[in-house]
């Protein structure tokens, strides 16, 4: 990504991604993100070049791209550290945080085809066969929501006329 691939003044601010497939995606970003982004920029990037990366290395006074593998010993690193407080797969890939994101926008009530776009599927199949399945927290909620509990509510076998139907002869 480079700096140019960030669109923070437009009506829906959103960074263009060139990822898997060979393809372009525009995410959409969130105001905490663009907030951390503009802090991020005024640091290293007061210039604004959109040709420079939007993440780099200085070697030699020279900036470059990070790499691949510079990129995923430290998404290692840092899930080293979570481990020490909340529970982590022992093997992690950025692939993961993308499968991740996908369920949890789509256990969230995200429609599957803004699933299938952020993630750049062109069948709707593929996107519902890895994401669009139903977990036990899931099916738990959709209960919870088809017939909410309230302990105000009177139980209706308590009621006389209730009684009265329920144990006639």
């Amino acid at each position: 990504m480079k700096v140019g691939s960030l669109h923070l003044n437009a009506d829906v601010p959103y960074i263009s991604i060139f990822g898997k497939g060979s393809k372009y995606r525009n995410v959409p970003l969130m105001s905490k993100t663009i907030s951390h982004l503009n802090k991020y920029l005024g640091e290293f990037h007061p210039d604004m070049n959109p040709g420079r990366p939007l993440f780099y290395a200085c070697t030699h006074g020279k900036v470059h791209e990070l790499s691949d593998d510079t990129v995923q010993k430290t998404l290692k690193k840092y899930a080293d550290r979570c481990r020490t407080v909340i529970h982590m797969p022992e093997s992690i890939h950025f692939h993961m945080l993308r499968k991740t994101r996908a369920m949890d926008l789509y256990q969230a009530g995200c429609p599957l085809p803004y699933v299938q776009q952020m993630l750049g599927h062109k069948n709707i199949s593929t996107t519902s066969g890895f994401y669009a399945f139903a977990t036990l927290h899931t099916l738990a909620q959709a209960l919870e929501k088809a017939h909410p509990s309230t302990d105000s509510e009177e139980k209706i076998w308590k009621k006389e006329d209730t009684r009265e139907k329920l144990y006639r002869p």
